[in-house]
């Protein structure tokens, strides 16, 4: 026997041997973890963030949770700014201490009479924010509260929103004026809170598990009252381990008869590691022939099952 091959099986010898039409695989039993890509895993990187409002701004970097997509878990670090800066809806704003504010006062033209009710939506004057729109307020003909409507876009922290005349009496109606002199206006200024920002970077991700590459999610602060918009979209995921097992890896190299003449060989149909079947003649008695195989076919094989050796 050629010592370089590790394990031999006569044909038909023992229960451990070898038989026609038969599996030769010998099981190694061993395990090997594989760095793959899965199908749905863990968040690694992401792309197309759209910035949305909803989040705080100017207290540092803030965690937001993760909804939609196949996954669940995901939580993002992520940094805020006023690229977007809408407003919070329903929010009562802060009038400017400025004391022209507390010489506007409404009153019926007709009567006279100071009006306690609210505007319509109208719009303000900002230096830096847009398309906002608010209700403003008034009890016994003093303006008292502005709320949020419309949310807008672009606003700060620290800006002054403008009412003129012509938009305060536009808001409560025909027929009702203000005593704003038509040059004046009225002031309320945005503080911290009134303020959302929006999402301009993901700094980091817990990736949770069971997402797939393309899922689009929607990013929502932690502890936060107010609905976040931003979404960001999976682009790829972290490695998984998958731990592969090999129970048939090892399979015959050779094959070793000890019959057959030159004037009458014989002839072997191997199964090939292809599963392709391939008919090869002309062994004879001692003939060791290195080929890797995985069966022997008893249809087209005229060799003697026991006296024909298998080499792994």
């Amino acid at each position: 026997m050629n010592l370089s091959y590790g394990i031999a099986k006569t044909g038909g010898v023992g229960a451990n041997d070898w038989a026609f039409d038969t599996d030769l695989g010998i099981a190694t039993n061993s395990q090997t973890n594989l760095s793959i890509t899965p199908q749905k895993g863990m968040v690694k990187t992401t792309d197309t963030l759209v910035a949305g409002s909803g989040y705080s701004v100017g207290l540092g970097d803030i965690r937001c949770s993760s909804t939609g997509g196949t996954g669940t878990g995901a939580i993002f670090t992520c940094r805020t700014g006023y690229s977007v800066g809408a407003l919070i809806a329903d929010r009562s704003l802060f009038f400017k201490n400025d004391p022209f504010n507390n010489s506007i006062t409404i009153r019926v033209t007709a009567t006279g009479d100071p009006i306690t009710g609210s505007t319509t939506a109208i719009a303000g004057v900002s230096a830096n924010g847009t398309a906002a729109t608010f209700i403003l307020s008034s009890t016994n003909g003093v303006i008292n509260k502005c709320s949020v409507v419309a949310l807008g876009t672009g606003y700060i922290e620290g800006e002054i929103i403008s009412f003129t005349k012509v938009a305060i009496e536009a808001g409560y109606g025909a027929g009702n004026v203000t005593s704003l002199p038509a040059g004046g206006v009225l002031k309320v200024v945005l503080q911290s809170g009134d303020v959302s920002g929006s999402i301009i970077q993901i700094v980091s991700v817990e990736g949770g598990s069971g997402y797939t590459i393309g899922d689009t999610l929607t990013l929502q602060e932690i502890g936060s009252s107010t609905t976040g918009t931003a979404t960001v979209d999976v682009l790829t995921l972290d490695l998984g381990q998958s731990l592969i097992s090999s129970p048939n890896n090892i399979y015959p190299k050779a094959v070793r008869v000890t019959e057959g003449t030159v004037a009458v060989p014989k002839t072997i149909e191997f199964v090939g590691i292809d599963d392709v079947n391939v008919i090869i003649g002309g062994f004879i008695a001692g003939t060791i022939f290195p080929f890797n195989f995985k069966e022997i076919a008893a249809a087209g094989s005229d060799v003697t099952l026991g006296l024909t050796t298998i080499l792994y």
